[in-house]
């Protein structure tokens, strides 16, 4: 099955927009990619609407009602990982991109294999942006979780508790599975029994962690380990 990635354009030029789907229609068929493409020719209207829920914008700089750097800006609120392009006829203005993370710009007249070089590198940035989910099964539900909603998973005797965001879920389970699953995704155990998203650390102490404000124990025999992956953590190498 292809992949499918979800574009946003959003330019108040429509003769640009048709060749821009029109660019991904081609891209799509000689790559095997399916895009869901959402079209908006006003700035202010895409951001108040955007829920959050696209994998790259091209976005033009220069539009009424509120400009393509202005609607980044807005974007960047809800959105920190969405990869954005600039479209702009002035490639001067394109150097301002660097201030909400753009991952590049293309300048008007787009010709199409400028477009497919600046798409693929899109579409790099966002396999590697997007997160990692695991599937928990608890006894009368199933849900997908991302990685980064995990706080700390714990042991109860055949089972295991994930600590989320939106509460517990219980599952039948072995502490060593949970650390193959997620230990290389900046997950660390503080004791033999619990796996903690290093994300989440507020305080190491002696013998406690805390993740927020909950107080886990920290074994002696966990210790270095912990505070030499938390260190490699803070300092992005994990």
């Amino acid at each position: 099955m292809a992949e499918q990635i979800r574009i946003g354009l959003v330019d108040d030029d429509r003769e640009h927009l048709e060749l821009m789907k029109s660019y991904f229609a081609r891209f799509g068929s000689e790559e095997d990619i399916r895009f869901s493409v959402e079209v908006y020719t006003n700035g202010l209207n895409f951001v108040e609407e955007y829920k959050g829920d696209l994998d790259i914008i091209f976005l033009d700089i220069e539009m009424p009602h509120m400009d393509g750097l202005e609607a980044a800006h807005r974007i960047r609120l809800v959105d920190t990982s969405v990869g954005i392009v600039f479209v702009t006829n002035m490639a001067q203005y394109a150097i301002k991109g660097y201030e909400v993370d753009a991952i590049d710009f293309v300048v008007k007249p787009v010709e199409y294999y400028v477009f497919a070089e600046k798409l693929r590198k899109a579409i790099r940035y966002t396999r590697k942006n997007v997160e990692r989910e695991l599937v928990i099964t608890t006894e009368d539900t199933v849900v997908k979780l991302g990685l980064s909603r995990i706080r700390y998973v714990e042991k109860s005797k055949n089972y295991l508790i994930y600590h989320t965001d939106d509460g517990d879920y219980k599952m039948r389970g072995t502490m060593t599975a949970a650390e193959e699953e997620l230990g290389k995704d900046g997950f660390s155990k503080c004791i033999s029994g619990c796996l903690v998203n290093l994300k989440y650390v507020s305080k190491v102490e002696k013998d406690a962690v805390y993740v927020d404000n909950v107080r886990l124990p920290l074994s002696r025999q966990r210790r270095k380990e912990f505070r030499e992956d938390l260190m490699r953590y803070i300092g992005g190498m994990n």
